[in-house]
């Protein structure tokens, strides 16, 4: 390999973004704790949602709040961050960053549609390596370029709020109720293989390959949005010096909060689809930036950088973690597994994640102690960059 194409060496991460990573996962697998148990629609009319009663639905509500559309939208930001800041390094080494972005990429689409057949359909790799084939393209804009068209795609997603519910979409909530009685039936007694067979060939939108480019193309759109607002941010470099930045960090704070998380408690009181809407694509971007500008200015001080600083075990290896979350707790809950799909309740099922949140950070500190990345990590920059990466560290 090129010296020149090295990686990021441990020395110049940026500290803020692992723990943003590291917050990231906790709140996308506290999220998906629900998608784990109750299947991809969570169904309240088929599934125990609430064995324990008002416990249940309290821990239900703090879901929705607290993670739901927010930490997948703070992990694509992170994740646009990250392209533009390699497109960075790579060109000041007059490298050619194009090939070294498509392979990378390429390989990111294998593993995310593998993950997604074979451990788990709520996989969001696939759409993040089809949305980073066209950021490729944006990464070109300037500065202003990035924030406009970032904008402009992220209120497109919005104006979905003013999207008149008319009574068609009974018929889709039908479909979905379909999907879900027969998926229930799968994960709760199927063999793995029956589980996997499935995956292949259901349809939730019963509308065939139409209804899979519905489902993807829709997703891009709201993640090529915060791709290019993390692209921007990694432009500004505001995260290099976040003291000297601090007035806009609490700026962006304060708005975000006044405005991300009352969108989100609407949803609460008012279930329909414009408050639905309005909680996905306005309250979920606007928290997650809440979430991001709250780490950016607790870890520029030193007790907020200890307070934080398990975080960055997690998120130095943030995409190994999210495939193990995957395989744990499919196991766990699928009936190839220990069987515990809508059984257990939404509260249980929190506390089960908090746990093993927690064992995820021993075990990645004593992870990065001994080897210098993850396994996926390393198997990524190996197939990235063309070389064997160094990966267990030597013992003095």
């Amino acid at each position: 390999m090129n010296s020149h194409s090295r990686p990021l060496q441990e020395g110049e991460r940026i500290v803020a973004l692992d723990m943003m990573r590291g917050l990231a996962l906790l709140g996308i697998l506290i999220a998906n704790s629900l998608l784990f148990q109750y299947g991809l629609f969570v169904i309240s009319d088929i599934h125990q949602l609430y064995p324990f009663g008002f416990i249940d639905r309290i821990t239900e509500g703090f879901i929705i709040v607290f993670a739901q559309a927010s930490f997948y939208t703070l992990f694509s930001f992170l994740f646009g961050y990250g392209m533009a800041f390699l497109k960075e390094r790579l060109e000041q080494r007059n490298l050619r960053f194009g090939v070294i972005y498509f392979r990378r990429t390429a390989i990111l689409l294998i593993v995310g549609y593998l993950h997604g057949l074979f451990i788990w359909d709520g996989d969001i790799l696939f759409v993040y390596a089809l949305t980073a084939f066209i950021l490729f393209f944006f990464l070109k804009l300037k500065e202003r370029g990035l924030l406009i068209w970032s904008f402009l795609l992220l209120f497109l997603m919005a104006l979905t709020i003013a999207t008149p519910e008319e009574d068609p979409t009974t018929s889709l909530d039908d479909q979905f109720l379909q999907y879900s009685i027969e998926e229930k039936e799968i994960l709760m007694s199927g063999s793995y293989s029956e589980v996997v067979n499935f995956r292949l060939h259901s349809d939730p939108l019963g509308l065939g390959l139409i209804g899979d480019i519905i489902i993807n193309a829709t997703a891009m759109v709201s993640v090529l949005g915060m791709f290019l607002l993390g692209a921007f941010v990694a432009r500004k470099k505001w995260l290099l010096d976040v003291a000297s930045h601090r007035r806009l960090f609490l700026r962006i704070w304060w708005i975000t909060l006044l405005i991300g998380f009352p969108c989100k408690i609407a949803y609460l009181f008012i279930d329909n689809y414009a408050y639905e809407m309005l909680h996905t694509t306005v309250g979920g971007p606007l928290v997650a930036m809440f979430y991001a500008s709250s780490i950016a200015l607790l870890a520029a001080n030193e007790r907020g950088r200890t307070f934080l600083k398990p975080l960055t075990y997690v998120g130095r290896l943030s995409l190994t973690n999210y495939l193990v979350q995957s395989i744990v707790f499919t196991t766990l809950f699928y009936g190839y597994g220990l069987g515990l799909f809508s059984n257990i309740g939404v509260f249980t099922g929190t506390v089960l994640v908090l746990l093993f949140f927690a064992v995820q950070l021993i075990a990645s500190k004593w992870w990065l102690r001994n080897f210098y990345i993850g396994p996926f990590e390393w198997f990524w920059r190996w197939g990235t960059y063309l070389y064997i990466p160094k990966l267990q560290r030597r013992r003095e």
